[in-house]
């Protein structure tokens, strides 16, 4: 097969080294989203501390995405060490969206998306990543009363770090039955919904 429709061999971006600040900066934002005073964060409170550089909240599917993978002691909760990880883990890929931000108008276009997928090794048909890129910018626009607006064009930087994590994760499930690394699999019927089922969670 042509090499774009075969996974890149490392679909993410390397692990950047997390910042040296004092993690007790952020206690005080941690208290403060903490409204029940239990010294964990529900995905409410979280999501109340999660905002994006133009002020918008977190899509509510990249809050359980971002608890889903720090909740570390699985209380389903995360408790302040998993609000540090978290947010250096954020802070990151803040870097790695206003790289690709080129224009600086605090979301990523179409262009600059397929930019930032080159960059992690994806090669990929302009008609996937025109799908890919619709779905996420759509989420955007579904959460907002004006989804008209020509300020929400764009995908904003939590649908970004969403959009990017569900095409790893799509990427690993391939890659577990792609033996040969060759671009194809072959699954059965049952298989194939398992592996979509599980992808919603």
């Amino acid at each position: 097969p042509p090499p774009s429709s075969r996974p890149p061999q490392s679909p993410v971006p390397p692990p950047l080294t997390a910042p040296s600040d004092d993690p007790q900066q952020l206690f005080p934002l941690f208290r403060a989203a903490n409204a029940s005073h239990s010294g964990a964060l529900t995905e409410g409170e979280l999501g109340s501390a999660l905002v994006n550089g133009d002020y918008t909240s977190f899509h509510p599917r990249t809050v359980r995405l971002m608890i889903r993978m720090f909740d570390r002691d699985g209380s389903g909760t995360i408790n302040f060490d998993e609000f540090v990880s978290l947010w250096r883990y954020l802070a990151a890929w803040r870097e790695l969206f206003d790289r690709f931000d080129e224009d600086r108008s605090g979301r990523v276009s179409q262009p600059e998306f397929e930019k930032a997928l080159v960059a992690f090794g994806y090669r990929l048909s302009g008609k996937f990543i025109s799908i890919i890129f619709g779905v996420f910018e759509s989420k955007g626009k579904q959460m907002s009363n004006t989804p008209k607006d020509p300020r929400l064009t764009g995908m904003s930087f939590d649908l970004f770090v969403q959009a990017c994590i569900s095409l790893k994760r799509m990427t690993d499930v391939f890659k577990r039955y792609d033996d040969d690394r060759d671009g194809y699999i072959t699954l059965s019927f049952e298989e194939a919904l398992t592996e979509i089922l599980l992808l919603q969670e």
